[in-house]
């Protein structure tokens, strides 16, 4: 684990903040430059994910399986472990060392100054989500590609699947959820 990003991480947490990274493994790397024709100056992006921080809860994290204090996290993600035969894909609630790995080049935390009932709300469409099983778009993200690639972003998605979202519009939902709008 990456105990500087940790530490940032705890530093500033926050119910309800959007925290967004950039990753230098090979599909962090891909995203950036496939989102390169967005970016203002045509340069990769140096964002790839983007979460909601959660609640503060214990678990048995710390050295020698010691009980402590972790940020938990929503997000929407798809992570194939082929070593384990293991897909995880969707929505889901993970506690903030699965980001704490040095592949991450790049973090931000928003903090957008949420009431507490707003907190509450965007939290709460977060675990609706989950529990929705709520999908990670992976046929739909080629159709994204193509898009970007053939500077056609403003054309419908031809694999659109209304199930499932990118971790961006799952934050954005939650968000709008709060009556709040991300950009």
């Amino acid at each position: 684990m990456n105990q500087e990003l940790y530490r940032f991480f705890v530093a500033n947490y926050g119910r309800g903040r959007v925290v967004l990274v950039g990753t230098s493994d090979l599909i962090g790397e891909a995203i950036g430059v496939a989102q390169r024709s967005l970016t203002p100056d045509g340069e990769p992006s140096l964002w790839s994910h983007v979460f909601i921080f959660g609640e503060m809860r214990p678990d048995r994290r710390g050295p020698d399986s010691a009980t402590g204090r972790n940020p938990y996290l929503f997000e929407n993600d798809l992570h194939i472990d082929p070593l384990r035969v293991q897909v995880c894909n969707g929505a889901q609630e993970n506690c903030i060392g699965k980001w704490c790995r040095d592949e991450v080049a790049h973090s931000a935390v928003l903090d957008f100054d949420l009431s507490q009932p707003e907190q509450d709300a965007v939290l709460g469409a977060a675990l609706q989500l989950c529990d929705e099983r709520l999908q990670y778009p992976i046929l739909e993200l080629v159709g994204t590609w193509l898009a970007i690639i053939t500077e056609r972003v403003w054309a419908p998605n031809p694999f659109d699947d209304p199930h499932a979202m990118y971790c961006s519009v799952f934050a954005r939902y939650c968000y709008q959820q709060a009556g709040r709008v991300l950009g």
